[in-house]
């Protein structure tokens, strides 16, 4: 019954294989592989165009421009499109032109770097989205350094011929856009439902007694917090202008529709630890473990279906399975020798699941039906949950303090690509210099953690791609080398945000064969460049050492923002009146704090011993906070469809919980020092606890990060 059918036998055959491994699904199906391959023919379309015009070494010059202008091409409405790729293009021609102007400088040069990559770093402040501004700073100003000496006249003639490329690839880029938004958008929303069919591969593991549990949570946190990144990218994408179409209307439906799955799927964790204990729910726990992997498939299923059809279908509702598991649940709560609390676990578990498995049907019926995609959206205001792009200059000045984490990023950056010019000059100047600081500008992020892990992706990434390239410039002709440096940049656009390891192999590629192209005489061996690599990369990483903010650091603020998102979303879910659009947002905010502290974890985990201070603590918060979660949405659950529940709470009970939970949590950890007694009565009694036993534990993490 978990067998797959579709619509056609050859198609129906490959969908089957590529389900059977969700990591190569999400590896290599989806809407980054489309961009990847949109700006490679973007560039290609640039480059041939320049060639016909200005010749080739002309040609080449506007390539550099072109990829220059792609770094910031990433799926957006065409509004955000095009003011992100300007504003980052500006500012790529503002670096270039400064380095160009001062050639032959090399003090001049040195602090030129300097200054611009300050600059680069600061323009993060703007948030995760302008990293790809903070890029455009840094990669042509390297390509630029990497240029063979000239004067003022032809300094500014490349300038001008770098410009034209960068522009024209963006009008390109921004035609496309317009042709392709309707497949965009269905990827973004295919691309949310595997993560949500990942969420369900994680938290099936909860029918496996022999598994820790906390190993549990932690994928489980993990896979949500990779749920909450791509539903942040969807968002922009998928809401706006969501009734412009039918079919515009029914996949911004989905977001609101895919967070009520999840709803009720956190809600039926809150039992989890007492069924686990219990040998005589084994069997049911099998059955749940069944039907979540069968749920999985079938989203999967249908996040394909998606991309070759405006109305998808699941594979199958698994009715069978589902019945399988209600019947044993009812058997169990039968038993005489069952406790009265095993039995109330059982009997809500089962209502959960139902519940949670009628959400996700809802998907397929959301995609499908018009009317069903209006009334899940009904009256909430879609433009409420995006997040809009600033760029006023202002938004930094909140970081021009020494203890902001952006500007002393911007400061760690700034010192580690002058040292890189400075080294690369005394080992002979910008043959060295461009390949030395292109691996500190790509190597160096803000936290130590990341830096190590893409130092180590770029060293392996380097020592591939510098092979591949070496063998494309050695052994083809010029058709073949341009074709590869298509290829390539296709690969890096494609895997920056999904494997950095590959993105490193066509980051070096596209660098290598691209400065060949534009001065074919010059050939650089691959132990060069693999030199310049490893002192690139170790300049990255001893910087990462001066004046870092450590994880740790961050924790009074992580813990606030937590608490107050739990105490916000308590506010909203135990209130029956209250607005679809006031709950949905308290639950995207928590979903988002947790999100956030779980990427903090993840940081932390990468950096020295000694800095990892409370990393055990800030674990047992996730878990405290997951496990708050899961009661407080089945709280909501049973407070809303009380239908054939005995221990569904009473209204005012929900009230006073609701109350208490406000205040309890919105206090903040350093002000919960008299924590009462968990023996509350009545049927939210775990939920109070819960909230008791997360106070307790935020506290905890700021006690062990305060401690050295």
């Amino acid at each position: 019954m978990w067998v797959l059918t579709g619509r056609g036998g050859a198609v129906d055959r490959v969908m089957r294989q590529w389900l059977r491994s969700p990591q190569l699904l999400k590896l290599f199906v989806g809407q980054h592989i489309v961009n990847g391959v949109s700006v490679a023919a973007s560039v290609a379309a640039v480059s041939a165009v320049a060639i016909a015009i200005l010749g080739f070494a002309g040609g080449q010059l506007a390539t550099l421009g072109a990829i220059g202008a792609s770094i910031a091409d990433f799926p957006a409405p065409w509004r955000v499109k095009a003011r992100t790729m300007l504003t980052g293009f500006i500012l790529a021609l503002v670096a270039t032109t400064g380095i160009q102007l001062l050639d032959g400088s090399i003090a001049g040069e040195i602090v030129a770097i300097g200054v611009i990559s300050f600059a680069a770093g600061l323009v993060t402040g703007f948030g995760r989205w302008a990293l790809s501004l903070s890029m455009q700073m840094l990669v042509p100003m390297v390509f630029m350094l990497g240029l063979p000496p000239m004067d003022l006249a032809d300094a500014m003639r490349t300038e001008a011929i770098f410009a034209l490329g960068g522009f024209g690839y963006i009008g390109i880029a921004l035609a496309l856009t317009g042709l392709v938004a309707v497949s965009d958008r269905r990827l973004m929303a295919s691309e949310c439902f595997r993560e949500l069919a990942a969420y369900l591969w994680a938290i099936a593991r909860f029918s496996e007694p022999e598994t820790d549990i906390a190993e549990i949570y932690g994928a489980g946190i993990r896979q949500q917090a990779a749920l909450s990144e791509q539903l942040q990218a969807a968002r922009g994408l998928l809401l706006t202008n969501p009734r412009a179409s039918p079919e515009r209307t029914r996949l911004a439906a989905t977001i609101g529709v895919l967070l009520d799955a999840l709803d009720a799927l956190v809600a039926v964790q809150s039992d989890m630890a007492r069924l686990r204990a219990a040998p005589i729910a084994q069997m049911m726990l099998t059955h749940m473990g069944g039907l979540y992997r069968a749920g999985a498939l079938d989203i999967q299923h249908l996040s394909l279906d998606l991309l070759a059809h405006k109305k998808p279908r699941m594979s199958a509702d698994h009715t069978l399975a589902h019945d399988a598991l209600q019947r044993e649940a009812a058997r169990v709560a039968a038993l005489e020798e069952i406790d009265a609390q095993t039995r109330a676990a059982v009997v809500a578990t089962a209502r959960r699941l139902t519940f949670a498995r009628n959400r996700i049907l809802r998907l397929e019926k959301t995609l499908r039906d018009d009317a069903a995609a209006e009334a899940a959206i009904g009256s909430v205001d879609m433009s409420a949950f995006q997040t809009p792009r600033m760029y006023h200059p202002r938004v930094l000045k909140a970081h021009l303090v020494p203890e902001s984490p952006v500007f002393r990023y911007a400061t760690r950056l700034s010192l580690a690509m002058m040292a890189g010019g400075v080294v690369a000059t005394s080992l002979g100047g910008e043959r060295h210099g461009n390949w030395v600081l292109l691996t500190i500008a790509v190597v160096m992020r803000a936290s130590y953690g990341l830096t190590r892990q893409r130092r180590d992706d770029r060293l392996m990434g380097t020592l591939i791609g510098c092979v591949i390239a070496s063998g494309v410039v050695a052994w083809t002709p010029v058709g073949v080398q341009i074709g590869f440096q298509a290829f390539s940049l296709a690969l890096t656009h494609s895997f920056a945000r999904q494997n950095y390891r590959i993105a490193s192999i066509g980051a070096s590629m596209t660098a290598l064969i691209s400065l060949h192209l534009i001065e074919p005489g010059f050939h650089a061996p691959i132990l060069v460049r693999l030199a310049d690599t490893l002192i690139g990369a170790a300049i990255a990483h001893l910087f990462s050492f001066f004046w870092p903010t450590w994880e740790f650091v961050e924790a009074p603020r992580l813990v606030k923002r937590l608490l107050a998102r739990a105490s916000d979303f308590a506010s909203v879910a135990l209130r029956i009146d209250v607005p679809a659009q006031d709950y949905r947002m308290g639950r995207r905010d928590l979903i988002e704090a947790v999100a956030a502290l779980s990427d903090s974890a993840a940081r932390m985990g990468g950096e020295p011993q000694n800095a990892r201070r409370g990393l055990e603590e800030m674990t047992a918060m996730l878990i405290a906070a997951s496990v708050f979660a899961a009661h407080l949405s089945a709280a909501r659950l049973d407070l809303r469809h009380p239908e054939g529940d005995p221990m569904a709470p009473a209204p005012e009970d929900a009230e006073r919980t609701r109350q208490w939970l406000v205040a309890r949590l919105a206090t903040g950890a350093d002000a919960a020092s008299s924590a009462e007694p968990a023996n509350f009565e009545g049927p939210l009694s775990r939920l109070r606890a819960a909230a008791l036993r997360l106070i307790e534990a935020a506290r905890a993490y700021e006690r062990a990060a305060k401690r050295y």
